[in-house]
């Protein structure tokens, strides 16, 4: 079988539209509709409903099926790609959300970089992505902050996060506490930490208030904060911020924000090839993170 017919089919199920499929693929459109009619045509089965268009398209049940194993073979065509240069090396690749890869994992990086028979792949990916890469095996494990229950998914909590205020005012240097009544929202960075964050953060700022600015970018909101700005972030960021800037206050809440949880997930059933790599590195990243837990008590 043509490995391009499959890749053409891999890509589709995961994006369900041909123009953006064809983008990806650097493909035209009539290229892509040409594969996926040869498949469907040595398959035996038709793999997608097809609208009157056929710029938008629906897979069947074969095609459901046949997703697994195309997203299967996908992964596998990679490392048989990269065979050569990294035969000797046990490859491993992790998902994880962006705020969680700048402050939290780079000293388990650190210590994955100095050992010469591990290729790690690292991506930086909103949580539903590392979802849908995990349970497609093309990535071994992800690291999110929401649970979402899914058939092919195992998870494990790793860390339970306090939220702090963070600071350059001058006039906050002083505060043993916060009360986030007291705090004007037009000065605020705001990052949303999640659906318990959001249900906190409403009950002291209003809905339709007008935070200084709005990001999904926790390195951008650490590098823009000034004297006339505050943000709320974990503690493990607000460590590392403080680290950075000599001038930043770390300062706890009257109320304290929900947690935040960070999740360890992986695929039930991963790839035979992987499971010693994957092993040693789930324990690697729950010793740093019992460390964590320790260092935070005592914070």
């Amino acid at each position: 079988m043509n490995y391009n017919l499959v890749e053409t089919f891999a890509i589709l199920a995961k994006t369900l539209n041909v123009t953006k499929t064809a983008e990806k693929l650097y493909l035209s459109q009539s290229a892509v509709s040409y594969r996926l009619k040869a498949l469907e045509d040595e398959l035996g089965v038709m793999l997608v409903e097809r609208d009157r268009g056929f710029k938008k398209i629906k897979l069947t049940a074969h095609g459901k099926t046949f997703m697994s194993i195309a997203l299967d073979w996908e992964n596998i065509n990679g490392k048989i790609k990269h065979f050569s240069s990294s035969s000797s090396k046990k490859a491993i690749s992790v998902g994880v959300v962006d705020s969680v890869n700048n402050y939290l994992f780079t000293n388990i990086y650190k210590e994955i970089f100095k050992n010469p028979d591990v290729q790690l792949t690292i991506k930086t990916q909103h949580t539903d992505e590392i979802y849908e890469q995990v349970a497609g095996r093309i990535i071994d494990v992800g690291f999110v902050l929401h649970n979402i229950p899914m058939n092919k998914i195992e998870y494990k909590q790793i860390l339970d996060e306090k939220m702090v205020l963070a600071t350059k005012s001058k006039d906050m240097s002083n505060l043993k506490s916060v009360n986030p009544k007291n705090l004007n929202p037009e000065k605020q960075i705001f990052f949303n930490w999640g659906d318990q964050y959001l249900k906190w953060h409403h009950k002291y700022f209003p809905q339709g208030g007008n935070p200084k600015l709005v990001t999904d970018s926790a390195l951008l909101s650490f590098d823009i904060l000034d004297q006339d700005s505050w943000l709320i972030v974990p503690i493990s960021a607000a460590h590392t911020l403080a680290e950075k800037f000599s001038d930043v206050y770390i300062i706890p809440f009257i109320e304290n924000p929900p947690h935040r949880a960070i999740y360890m997930i992986s695929n039930i059933t991963p790839l035979y090839s992987n499971t010693e790599v994957m092993d040693n590195f789930k324990t690697l990243v729950e010793q740093h993170m019992d460390a964590h837990k320790t260092w935070q008590n005592n914070y």
